[in-house]
């Protein structure tokens, strides 16, 4: 599998004849396919009530804000990769078991990189530390709606335009956490 379409096969560097584009293509010299899908990557919404935290990402001159998290590795479940990513970026602690599930959704990123977000809800309450920033993420904080919009700040543009929405991840982290989210298939 490759993170980005292929064009060439890796092995013999022959040019590649699609199969079932964009996920698969053969290369005809040794015989071999390869597999192009999406980056499997844990989001985390922790919410307090009205506010939730946001990890300031390191790029400098850009004011951007996102969700913690990242990258499932290989062998790890995607809670369990959302619980690590929390203390790694924002040296906060969960428990795996406290994060529910509450969207699941694949996209393109830059171009020719598709990711799938595993959106996961957890209360505030439920975690523990003091939000903090690591190599990654220059600072952590709990934001409202209506701090975000007065700052000149924003979340990352690079998501699709309903992640865009700090309403929406806060609506429905706590309807997913409250039990009153509408049942719809992920």
């Amino acid at each position: 599998m490759v993170r980005e379409p292929p064009d060439h096969c890796p092995r013999c560097g022959v040019a590649l004849t699609p199969i079932d584009p964009p996920a698969r293509f053969h290369y005809p010299d040794c015989d071999e396919p390869v597999s192009h899908h999406p980056i499997p990557t844990a989001r985390l919404a922790v919410v307090d009530d009205e506010s939730m935290l946001l990890v300031k990402v390191d790029a400098p001159k850009l004011d951007l804000w996102g969700t913690p998290g990242g990258l499932v590795e290989v062998g790890e479940d995607p809670d369990v990769a959302g619980a690590r990513e929390l203390r790694e970026e924002a040296t906060l602690v969960v428990d795996p078991d406290d994060l529910v599930l509450f969207d699941a959704r694949t996209f393109a990123k830059f171009e020719t990189m598709s990711k799938t977000y595993l959106c996961y809800a957890v209360d505030a309450s439920s975690v523990s530390g003091t939000p903090g920033g690591d190599h990654e993420i220059v600072d952590a904080r709990f934001w409202t709606p209506s701090e975000l919009r007065r700052a000149d700040d924003r979340l990352l543009t690079s998501w699709p335009e309903t992640y865009k929405s700090l309403e929406w991840w806060i609506e429905e982290a706590n309807a997913a956490l409250s039990g009153d989210r509408e049942s719809k298939p992920l």
